[in-house]
């Protein structure tokens, strides 16, 4: 066999394969006899009828198709191997160019690759900030508004206040030829928070509450708020916005006292310390997560930008596959299809996939090949211990949300024991890749990432044991 190779800009490469006549003549008489166990030939067992007689009875064209997909089955494999690709994934046979001498031509994605660069330049402070016992303060105040008692008030509303309202949103300066309303009239309620407790997240405007201060029971007003051009809200950016508002109610929260049923229901805390010490994992736990993902997602995309990255494009479609099957998967849970869900958004199929789907997967795969290319230059290595300890955070995170026994039922013992070590491998690879990218970005700020310590136990004896236990 002679063989062409001709590499494109896409990281695939067009194979053109002359084949010897001698070995066309062997896959001919190899389809031959395979055509012949499958078909009744007056006067021949099944598979006894020669050569010349399958010929007259079903044609040369059907030999020569059946005889092309065995020797393709038989002969690309070798065609890879004698010219030393690494495919990413199956190839195609795009044409026959010539059948006396046989011709074929392939094209054959071709396994990723990535030069990385810029390992030398990363360099980014660690800093992360602790959470405040102010915050722990606040977030112990959430958790008894949300268990308070609410009762009717016909003072003016106050801080602390919940009032009760209808809302229409207006288009101030709308044009005179369409409906200028924006959001129907609609109930609405909201807790008014004191000053240093607004949120820019605030529905309709950072604010919006505060302005129901001095307001009583029955009260109509109107709120106007400019919008600003880069809004996220597409309604209302750039807008000029007035908010026809009618006071329904106005009510004060009865704040439990922090006792002995308060911690129970809390969490199972028995002392009041407990609690604020329970609130401050929690949140320290929430934010130094959130922290990180961003930090070291914002180190990768530095060596992403630097590096030379090349992948073939049926890696990127199946991506975006994985990806759409994804969005599709959580809108289920949200009793919503992608239709309806396009149609809410005023987006048609092939721009929701250009826009969103499409990035969303060249990032995800040009992340997951730095992270690999990361693993294979510094040789990164997960230790049994390291292991080992991820699997007993794993468990420990599903008893703790509650989530262990629904899902070893579902998986039975079997696949729940796989599926918990391979998501500990997973994240115990991911966090030796950090901390390498820690010490590469903030050298002196190097600290260990701490799991919990457990017995010497292979990984699905632990699930195995914790699954004895629950």
């Amino acid at each position: 066999m002679k063989t062409e190779k001709t590499y494109t800009e896409d990281h695939q490469v067009k194979l053109t394969t002359e084949i010897e006549s001698e070995l066309v003549d062997q896959f001919k008489r190899r389809a031959a006899r395979q055509i012949a166990r499958g078909t009744r030939i007056p006067g021949f067992r099944p598979g006894k009828a020669p050569y010349n007689m399958v010929l007259s009875y079903v044609g040369e064209e059907r030999i020569f198709q059946e005889a092309i997909d065995l020797l393709v089955e038989d002969v690309y494999p070798k065609i890879l191997d004698s010219e030393e690709i690494k495919p990413w994934g199956p190839g195609s046979l795009d044409n026959i160019a010539s059948e006396d001498p046989l011709v074929l031509e392939f094209t054959v994605p071709l396994d990723p690759e990535v030069e990385l660069k810029g390992l030398e330049e990363l360099n980014k402070k660690y800093e992360f900030t602790p959470v405040t016992d102010t915050e722990v303060e606040e977030f112990v105040m959430s958790m008894r508004r949300d268990s308070a008692n609410i009762v009717p008030v016909e003072t003016p509303a106050e801080e602390g206040n919940v009032v009760y309202m209808t809302v229409e949103a207006v288009d101030k300066d709308a044009d005179p030829e369409t409906d200028p309303v924006i959001v129907k009239s609609s109930p609405q309620q909201t807790l008014i928070p004191k000053v240093e407790e607004s949120r820019e997240t605030e529905w309709p405007y950072e604010g919006f509450a505060r302005e129901f201060i001095g307001k009583k029971e029955g009260d109509t007003f109107t709120l106007e708020h400019k919008y600003p051009d880069d809004y996220e809200g597409e309604d209302f950016a750039g807008k000029t916005v007035l908010f026809n508002v009618n006071l329904q109610s106005v009510k004060a929260l009865e704040l439990p006292e922090i006792d002995e049923e308060f911690l129970i229901n809390a969490g199972g805390f028995g002392t009041v310390e407990d609690l604020y010490a329970g609130v401050k994992e929690h949140l320290q736990g929430e934010r130094k997560e959130e922290y990180d993902d961003a930090y070291y997602l914002e180190l990768v995309d530095r060596l992403r930008q630097d590096s030379v990255i090349k992948y073939p494009p049926q890696m990127l479609k199946n991506e975006e596959e994985e990806v759409l099957h994804r969005i599709e998967h959580d809108l289920e849970h949200r009793n919503l299809d992608l239709d309806l869900y396009l149609k809410l958004r005023k987006l048609d199929r092939e721009q929701f996939n250009e826009e969103e789907v499409k990035p969303t997967a060249k990032n995800r795969i040009e992340r997951s090949l730095i992270m690999d290319a990361i693993t294979k230059h510094y040789e990164i290595k997960v230790s049994n211990e390291e292991l080992e300890q991820e699997v007993a955070a794993v468990i420990s995170n599903l008893l703790m949300s509650g989530e262990f026994s629904e899902a070893q039922k579902s998986l039975g013992s079997k696949k729940f024991s796989e599926s918990v070590s391979m998501q500990a491998a997973n994240q115990a690879l991911e966090n030796s890749i950090r901390r390498k990218l820690r010490e590469l970005a903030d050298p002196e700020e190097v600290i260990e990432i701490k799991t919990p310590e457990i017995t010497e136990n292979s990984a699905e004896e632990i699930v195995e044991d914790d699954a004895e236990k629950e």
